[in-house]
């Protein structure tokens, strides 16, 4: 899921409200119910710590398929330390994946609130919410997460052809086509490997050629 996001980020989602009054044991011995057998995440043996509970979530994500379940350990995590954004993260993925994205949106502002660098998770909450809101309809917060992300510039075409289909949708032929012929710039170079020979996917000559058919849309 994005979440992976571009070049950093294409590297980077039920109700809560019952979730909040449940509690594992802290410390206990989960079965494997309903995994998969060819995956890789390894499920913990015990929970008693925010890693733990951490990588129970992801494998129940990964493995049992089970955002729900994933969301209570992840809750679980934040128990045990609120100030940790790790696990606000990763809740707010599951919460996401279930397509809650009211709480997802409330938790990836939570890892913003926590940590307003560029380290860490905060460029990927930005990311994520941006598409939280995108699917909310709150397109002018979704450009503004994405304002945020790219800044004086960014070598994320992901970003600008996001952006360009949210000011596409708002009107602004002129905003949409500048973020266009960045991302459009940017895909060329992506394929001829002037960022270096692991950029050369198919992905990206798909992209620009959305990216061309937004812009004949636009009549540039």
């Amino acid at each position: 899921m994005k979440f992976a996001f571009s070049i950093s980020s294409l590297l980077a989602y039920a109700s809560s409200i019952m979730l909040l009054g449940f509690s594992l044991p802290l410390v206990a011995q989960i079965p494997a119910f309903n995994a998969s057998t060819d995956c890789q995440t390894p499920m913990p043996l015990h929970l008693n710590t925010i890693d733990d509970f951490i990588g129970m979530g992801h494998f129940q994500e990964d493995c049992q398929k089970d955002s729900l379940a994933a969301v209570s350990s992840f809750t679980q995590a934040i128990h045990l330390n609120p100030k940790a954004e790790k696990p606000y993260y990763n809740r707010a993925n599951a919460y996401y994946a279930l397509g809650n994205y009211k709480a997802a949106v409330v938790d990836y502002t939570e890892v913003i609130r926590q940590n307003t660098s560029r380290l860490g998770f905060t460029s990927a909450a930005y990311w994520n919410r941006a598409r939280a809101y995108e699917k909310l309809g709150e397109k002018q917060k979704a450009i503004s997460d994405l304002t945020q992300l790219i800044g004086d510039s960014s070598l994320n075409a992901e970003e600008y052809l996001l952006r360009g289909n949210l000011y596409k949708d708002l009107g602004n032929k002129e905003s949409a086509n500048t973020d266009y012929k960045v991302a459009e710039n940017l895909l060329q170079q992506y394929l001829s490997g002037s960022f270096g020979s692991g950029l050369q996917d198919p992905l990206y000559q798909k992209m620009l050629e959305k990216v061309r058919n937004n812009l004949s849309q636009l009549n540039y």
